[in-house]
């Protein structure tokens, strides 16, 4: 038997009969992997920002919610910080995404409110590139989280944080 099997969890049962038992290791690695799917789930254009204002003003603490215990404060402390960076991310694309179709609807607005088709045109090319450019910035901000890069954007996190 193995002094440490408080730490272990069995998994499976290998061909001679003897369990085979998985370290907290695997834990810890399918936790940080399910904080980097929430946090490209909330920086997918448009429909990230849907997640995103649950996880600001929906429920904090699903489990709590269920009855489930609490775990012990070293583990409880690293999903705080988890769940503070999910929360960080989760503003930022509010942020971005609210600003982003407020200047679309105002560039259209604009458009639509030109006598001139010249300038209308140009509002609308201005509208194309506030979208295009709301895509792409998505699209980095993904990247960063698959390399494990910090997503702060200059600015824009500092507006970001006056958000619950």
């Amino acid at each position: 038997m193995n002094p440490r099997r408080g730490l272990e969890t069995p998994t499976a049962i290998d061909v001679q009969g003897d369990v085979v038992l998985r370290k907290t290791a695997p834990k810890i690695m399918a936790s940080s992997t399910f904080i980097r799917l929430r946090t490209y789930l909330h920086l997918i254009p448009v429909l990230g920002v849907i997640p995103s204002l649950w996880t600001l003003y929906g429920e904090n603490d699903v489990r709590e919610h269920y009855g489930e215990p609490r775990s012990p404060l070293e583990d409880r402390q690293e999903e705080d910080r988890e769940e503070a960076s999910v929360r960080a991310a989760s503003r930022l694309s509010v942020t971005i995404g609210i600003s982003c179709i407020s200047a679309i609807a105002l560039l259209g607005a604009g458009a639509s409110t030109q006598s001139s088709q010249m300038a209308s045109l140009r509002f609308l090319m201005a509208s194309s590139f506030v979208g295009s450019g709301y895509f792409l910035l998505s699209l980095v901000l993904m990247f960063r989280v698959a390399k494990g890069q910090s997503i702060r954007l200059p600015g824009v996190s500092q507006l970001s944080r006056r958000l619950p």
